[in-house]
């Protein structure tokens, strides 16, 4: 098992260093080989690990839907298995995805989950990411103020663990974020605070560069080169805008179809804006086509919105205007194509809630024993598993002579007896413990942090319990006992020398002569247990 969790570790790396050079498609198809072979071995935090990079990868992909189906799931396991850290940063996932499929008001109550749940934590880096999302999410609400104040934070924190990956991502936001801040400036005619914020968004979007060249980040390192170019166009420095496009258009590997098309688009512009209107028509009708090919109506929109300017520019009115009825077609479809998400997101989530209760219904039965509705062999092993390294009590409990139960009084008389010894420990050790059956007649019990006194003294009164029992009404002449060995450890050693030593006590119960508890490793106890050893 060690070897198979290795590679399954080389091949989720593998998938990561594939995410930060932008090889976004191969990248993917590491995560979902390492999601099937987890699904394969039931290996609960792998699945949920690959699934939350299956859904990171997806937003970078300007796949959102997908992603969403994906960081569903990762959120659904990560709660089920009690991490928070993992959980918070699922919940920043899947609030970048809503932001994408342009569902603002569940990307806000996901964000602000993900941060409250981050700011109980000490993790840094998952507070980092949730201050970003929670930034970029009020940035589209036209909240740049608080937003710069929260990506002030995340840098800063990203910046104090070195992590230059998340500090470029980071900063590449804070550049959008003084963007917005710009174009708020300008709707108002206040031409030179909008020209401020440009500079800033200048600034911060070539710092991103910088930051995302230095960490092998290409994905960041394509966007920020984008964004700046914008920028740049903006404040009339095309120059240095179609030098920053040419830096893109040399950077090594595949690039996804999304970037391709924001890259076509903003040349484009940058050319239109320089009155190069031939070559920004080409360039924004390739980012039609592709955007049409690709079915991403959003990019179609931007694409065929610049592409009605430039042709407008160029003196082709007939053209101009059949492209502005295309864009305004466009644009209907954009809104209808909201209502066909939420529609979607709706699916996603009644998917999930069938799936999540199928999931518990099998993970139920899967760690509880048919017969008497208790733990299993392993739920008792995932239980002992937990408790490692901490002092905890285990008792071997087995009925005496149940075979001869059977023999005597049924099979049918000796499964009620399981059942009802089993409700017995149950109602004896209530919160104080965990009661398991093993398997046949023989059941375990767990005692988190307690001492060996007090765990054979709940043995005793399970012992007596069952001995004084009223098994006549079950079936006449019936007489039930059981033997007990109990033993404890403070966390120092293995838990299964702890079961071995509860294992030899209980054959010294059954030597001794039955119904008796052991607690000790010599025969000087009898049915009341001995001192703790």
């Amino acid at each position: 098992m060690q070897v198979i969790a290795t590679e399954f570790s080389e091949h989720f790396a593998a998938g990561t260093v594939l995410l930060r050079a932008g090889e976004l498609d191969e990248a993917l198809r590491q995560f979902k080989a390492v999601y099937s072979d987890a699904e394969t071995t039931g290996n609960m935090h792998l699945m949920a690990s690959s699934l939350c990079e299956i859904a990171w990868t997806c937003f970078k992909m300007g796949d959102p839907e997908q992603g969403l189906e994906c960081a569903v799931g990762a959120k659904w396991l990560w709660r089920r298995l009690g991490n928070s850290e993992e959980l918070a940063r699922a919940l920043a996932v899947e609030a970048f995805l809503f932001l994408d499929l342009g569902l603002g008001d569940e990307a806000f109550d996901l964000s602000g989950e993900a941060l409250d749940l981050a700011q109980r934590l000490a993790a840094p880096a998952i507070l980092a990411f949730a201050l970003n999302v929670r930034a970029v999410v009020l940035a589209v609400c036209q909240e740049s103020e608080l937003a710069l104040s929260l990506l002030e934070q995340a840098v800063d924190l990203a910046s104090a663990a070195g992590n230059k990956t998340a500090a470029a991502f980071y900063t590449l936001n804070k550049g959008f974020a003084h963007a917005k801040l710009g174009e708020l400036e300008h709707k108002v005619g206040r031409a030179a605070r909008a020209a401020e914020y440009r500079a800033l968004a200048i600034e911060h979007s070539l710092a991103a560069a910088d930051l995302a060249a230095s960490a092998g980040d290409l994905w960041t390192l394509r966007v920020a080169l984008c964004n700046g170019a914008e920028f740049l166009s903006a404040d009339g420095r095309n120059g240095e805008a179609t030098a920053l496009l040419d830096r893109w258009a040399g950077l090594p590997g595949e690039v996804s179809a999304s970037l391709h098309i924001h890259h076509l688009y903003t040349l484009g512009q940058v050319r239109h804006a320089a009155g190069q209107h031939r070559q920004a028509l080409a360039a924004c009708t390739d980012a039609l086509s592709l955007a049409e090919a690709k079915g991403q109506i959003d990019h179609q929109v931007n694409a065929a919105e610049i592409l009605s300017r430039i042709l407008e520019a160029m003196g082709d009115t007939p053209a101009a205007l059949s492209m502005h009825r295309h864009y305004h077609r466009l644009f209907v479809q954009q809104s209808g194509e909201a209502a066909r998400r939420r529609a979607r997101v709706e699916e996603i989530r009644t998917e999930a809630d069938r799936l999540r209760a199928r999931a518990a219904e099998l993970a139920d039965q899967a760690l509880s024993d048919p017969l008497t509705g208790i733990a299993n062999r392993r739920s008792f092993d995932q239980i002992l598993e937990r408790l490692a390294g901490s002092p905890v009590a285990v008792a071997i409990v087995d009925l005496d002579n149940f075979k001869r139960i059977n023999d005597r009084h049924t099979h049918i008389a000796g499964d009620a007896v399981l059942q009802r010894v089993a409700r017995v420990m149950v109602d004896q050790i209530a919160t104080h413990g965990h009661v398991a059956r093993l398997g046949g007649e023989e059941f375990a019990l767990i005692f988190p942090e307690a001492p060996l006194a007090t765990a054979a003294a709940f043995c005793e009164g399970i012992r007596v319990a069952i001995a004084n029992a009223d098994w006549e009404a079950l079936t006449p002449g019936m007489r039930v006992t059981v033997s007990i060995g109990v033993a404890a450890g403070d966390g120092t050693h293995p838990t299964g020398e702890l079961m071995q030593r509860a294992d030899s006590r209980l054959y010294l119960a059954k030597q001794g002569g039955r119904d008796r508890v052991f607690a000790e490793d010599h025969p000087a106890a009898t049915r009341q247990a001995g001192a703790a050893s």
